[in-house]
């Protein structure tokens, strides 16, 4: 690793490349299809790469590490951890995702303990072959784990050390969004974006904003939302760059470049803030309702 770690805040694009699926159990890409996607990114000034260590349990950040060298000024790296997996190297590694699956049905599927996040820290870094991230984000964690001092602390400690830029929770379930609101220490924070749910979040992304926290938006395009007969990609992706803050980074979940290219223009080019708001409002879930 040759890396120098920056001092200037992590530099965030309005899109941004999610990783769930790259390297998942039957549905990888290929190292040529990721360098594929990668060299577009770099063609369009897109930066963002979001992942996580659970994602291929290792194998997606593995990826990542491969298709980056030489290109890692290019990008802006999150990644998360706190999800149980498994870490197994050389020729066993081919069974990390199987036995990742073993040990989240028989055993606790997070663990936020000190030790474990900061393991998790230093594992990640050799996958992606770097030396920093720009983001560390706790991956699901619960209203107790956010609540310790503790998990706070060792937050703090990796930001500290240099080993990330900023610290953050990423998270689906909004009592963890409330408390994480009033959190000192949080630079970033992952919640959902899809337009069934943009109204509910409206308020938490304006507080999460106005306290200076980035925010990163996700699911954008949630199959549920795809179902609608009056659906496409164009409006949910346009739609949902009207609702969020300006300043927040929208996640596409792509393998295509040509797709995470039009994504990029329909970011970029956002409904009139009206019509979103009746689209979000038309598409809302009801167990989004409060």
């Amino acid at each position: 690793m040759t890396d120098q770690t920056p001092t200037n805040p992590p530099h965030w694009t309005k899109l941004g490349l999610g990783t769930g699926t790259m390297a998942s159990l039957g549905r990888a890409i290929s190292i040529r299809q990721a360098d594929s996607l990668i060299s577009r990114m770099v063609e369009l000034g897109i930066r963002v790469i979001d992942t996580a260590d659970a994602y291929g349990s290792g194998d997606c950040e593995y990826l990542l590490g491969k298709v980056l060298q030489g290109r890692r000024e290019h990008f802006t790296l999150a990644t998360k951890a706190g999800y149980c997996h498994s870490n197994l190297k050389g020729p066993l590694r081919c069974l990390n995702q199987f036995v990742k699956k073993l040990k989240q049905r028989t055993g606790p599927r997070h663990c936020f303990e000190a030790g474990y996040l900061t393991r998790c820290v230093e594992q990640s870094l050799e996958r992606l072959r770097t030396d920093h991230l720009e983001a560390f984000l706790l991956h699901n964690p619960a209203l107790h784990d956010i609540q310790s001092d503790a998990t706070l602390d060792v937050l703090q400690r990796i930001k500290a050390s240099g080993k990330t830029l900023a610290v953050g929770i990423c998270s689906s379930n909004m009592r963890v969004l409330e408390e994480a609101v009033h959190m000192a220490g949080i630079d970033v924070v992952q919640t959902p974006a899809s337009l069934d749910l943009a109204k509910s979040m409206s308020a938490l992304w304006k507080a999460f904003n106005d306290r200076g926290v980035h925010i990163i938006g996700n699911h954008v395009y949630n199959p549920a939302c795809l179902s609608r007969p009056e659906a496409t990609h164009e409006l949910l992706m346009r739609a949902s760059a009207s609702l969020i803050p300006a300043s927040a980074t929208i996640l596409c979940g792509t393998r295509n470049p040509s797709h995470l290219a039009q994504s990029n223009l329909w970011a970029e080019s956002p409904l009139n803030e009206d019509e979103a708001r009746a689209l979000a409002e038309s598409f809302r879930s009801p167990s989004a309702a409060r």
